[in-house]
Formats: C-alpha cells, structure tokens, sequence
C-alpha cells in the first residue's frame, strides 16, 4: 500500500461520522503531504475539504492544491443530497490534478460518479487501490447501504379497476373519508413518490394535511418535466427531492434546483432507476417510502421489484370505456402463472369505500421482508 494511502486510512479511523462513512485523506505535493484530514462526523465537512482546507493553512498558500495528488479511503461524492456540497467539485476548483481512492463507495448514488465527474473534468483518476484495508473499518456503513427501504404503493379505482375517465377526468375516485385516511398515512412514511405525470395533471402537496409530520417528496421526473410553480417545488422546506436522468443536461438541473430549492439527483441512464433510487433513499436514512403515482410509475416499480405492500381502495363507482386508464400501467404479465400474487389481506370499509391491504408475494413464495413497517 503506498505510504500517502497508508496515512489516510490511519486519518479515518479517528472518524465517527456514521451514517456517513469514516474517510481519511491527504493532499501531496511534490513528493511531501501538504494536507491531512479525515470526516469528523455527519454533517461536517467530508475529509476532502478538511484536507485541502489544512494544506492551505499550513503551506499559508491559497494556491498550494494546483497540480497536488489526493489520496482518499473513498471515491469522492459528488451528488448534492445531503448537508455538505459535493467533493468533486471543490477538488475540481482547487485545481488538483489526480485523485487516488482506495474503494469505490457503495451508496448507488455515488458509485463510479465522482470518479466520472472528475475524469470528465480532466483530472487523472486511480481506484480502487487498497479496497480490502478500507472496507475493513467502514463495515458498518457498508452494512446500511445494504438495508434497503419498505416500499408500499397506494392505489384508488373504481370498482371496474379505472383510475380515470376516458378523457382523464379523476377527481376524485375514492371518497373524503379515505383521502383524510391517506393523509394520515402519509405521516407514517419518511417519503412519499410521485411520477411528473401527477405533478403536472394534479398538482398534489404531498403533505399529511395537518394529520402529522410531513414527508419528504421524490418526484420521478426523467425529463426535468414538472413546472417550476407546481405545490411541491414552492414548498422550500428541503424535502423535496427530484430523481432525474443522464438525458437532463446539466444546465437544466442546475437552473431547476437554483429555481425550486429542491434537491435534484441523477440516478439511471435514459429513464430513473428506481431500484438504485431506493437504495440511495435508504443511505440517507429513510426507513419507508410510500408511492402514490399513476399508472406508469405503479407498473415500473412493482417491474424492479422494489413494493412489499399494496393499498388499494376501491370505490363503489363503474366508470367504463376501455380508453380509461387502469390502475396499472406497462405491459403486465404475459400469462397468468406470471401475474403478480398478493397475500396477508386485510379488508376494511372507509366512508363508502373499500381498502385492501395486501403484501406483494415475490416469485419464490416469500412475501414482505419481516421489517416493522407502517
């Protein structure tokens, strides 16, 4: 292991940022370590920057970083969901020329990106290079990122299993007693998903209304669609979140983030991955996320596999015609043996309505995960 990797694995063991992972590292300049820190814990600056901030002090040059190597224990961030700015981007204007990481990072939104980014910007980037030594003292971050979240999905039809009428007319299926119902579910998730296609059509808060905390908000939103005036980007609590994909340019991320205060992460090539959104969403603490989109992101979410529970209210109303949408989008099950199989229900009657509650049966029999969930 080289010596300057060596010190920064020493510099992260003093750490204890948890849930944030322990990260050492060390600016290197001519043959001689210039800068030294290490992530003291969540929500302080990342090693990075304590490294690069300390080469400056200590050399008193404020230009001391142009042309220096960074040894860090791991890949640098450079997604903006969370209390820090990204990494790679003070790297990146300071003006350091190679970056050497012991192990990629394991949280989905992170993996192979900072180390894109930082090659897309012309820096000479080395890595992984020491993953055994650096897993070894990060077990128990690797371990969370390895737990992902409950999802659950909630749905409302008609009693003909319509969403909406043929000219998209669907205010409102299900009744005002399960609407208040929904709502106080909604205080017992961490966040609540949508599609653009929602925000656009309904304009929802996504709020608990008053009936308990209010979740964070994930927009799915591929394209950067959703207008900048909709309920969920004026809210500028922090909690709305944006999941978009590399067919979004920059600029336009940029301009929607500056324009909404949301936060807005990449995560999926032509279309949002939803099972690395998760799982990031799980890295960040979430423990249950409760999906309340249309057709399109209710079929794309049980296809990833990702929903351990349905609730599904059910009005006493037939709406017909066979250009309404249904509660389910996609392509579906070619045949039966394929279809999706529902277990543990439980029925209950909600004003004039009917809510099914049922557990999502995987393909090997095996239903819900065992985790106490909402």
């Amino acid at each position: 292991m080289n010596r300057f990797m060596k010190l920064a694995i020493s510099l992260a063991k003093k750490s204890n940022p948890f849930p944030n992972p322990r990260v050492g590292a060390v600016v290197v300049k001519d043959g001689k370590a210039i800068g030294m820190g290490f992530h003291k814990e969540a929500g302080k600056p990342h090693a990075e920057i304590v490294a690069i901030q300390n080469a400056k002090l200590r050399t008193q040059n404020l230009l001391c970083c142009r042309g220096a190597t960074i040894y860090v224990t791991l890949e640098p961030c450079s997604h903006t969901l969370k209390r820090t700015p990204p990494c790679t981007k003070a790297i990146i204007a300071e003006g350091i020329s190679k970056v050497v990481y012991a192990m990629g990072d394991p949280n989905p939104l992170v993996s192979d990106a900072g180390a894109r980014t930082l090659e897309d910007a012309g820096l000479d980037v080395v890595g992984p290079t020491d993953e055994k030594a650096a897993r070894s003292i990060n077990k128990k971050y690797t371990a969370s990122v390895s737990r992902k979240p409950f999802v659950a999905i909630k749905m409302a039809m008609s009693a003909d299993g319509r969403t909406a009428t043929r000219t998209g007319d669907s205010k409102w299926i299900s009744g005002e007693e399960s609407r208040a119902y929904v709502h106080r579910l909604r205080a017992k998730f961490d966040a609540v998903m949508v599609g653009a296609g929602t925000v656009i059509k309904d304009d929802p808060g996504l709020t608990s209304h008053g009936k308990g905390k209010n979740p964070f908000r994930i927009i799915i939103d591929g394209k950067l669609r959703a207008p900048a005036g909709s309920k969920v980007m004026r809210n500028n609590d922090g909690k709305t979140i944006i999941a978009t994909s590399e067919l979004a340019s920059q600029e336009k991320i940029m301009s929607v983030a500056q324009r909404s205060g949301a936060h807005v992460i990449v995560c999926g090539k032509r279309e949002v991955d939803l099972e690395a959104l998760v799982a990031a969403l799980g890295v960040m603490g979430m423990k249950n996320i409760l999906i309340e989109g249309g057709s399109d992101l209710n079929a794309k979410a049980l296809e990833a596999g990702i929903v351990e529970r349905v609730y599904l209210f059910i009005a006493p109303k037939i709406i017909g015609g066979e250009k309404a949408k249904g509660v389910i989008g996609g392509n579906g099950a070619e045949r039966i043996s394929g279809a999706i199989g529902l277990g543990n229900m439980k029925v209950k009657k909600i004003g004039d309505d009917i809510l099914l509650v049922a557990e999502i049966i995987r393909p090997s029999g095996i239903s819900g995960s065992g985790r106490r969930t909402p």
